[in-house]
């Protein structure tokens, strides 16, 4: 089992993770309607800041999704 100072140091969500692994956030945005479903968008995040994060899920909520 690896220490939490290299769990850290690989996983950090960082802007620029050269030479670590990189943090992918991945999103589907669906929308029911009664019994029914489909999606609207997906996608991916790649290595983004929290504060870019909050933003996309702000503008989600503000569409009513």
């Amino acid at each position: 089992m690896s220490s939490q100072r290299k769990f850290l140091y690989h996983f950090k969500n960082v802007r620029w993770a050269k030479g670590r692994h990189e943090t992918y956030l991945c999103y589907v945005v669906k929308r029911r309607d009664s019994a029914t479903s489909f999606s609207l968008d997906f996608g991916h995040l790649r290595n983004k800041p929290l504060y870019e994060v909050d933003d996309l899920r702000d503008a989600f909520r503000t569409l009513g999704l």
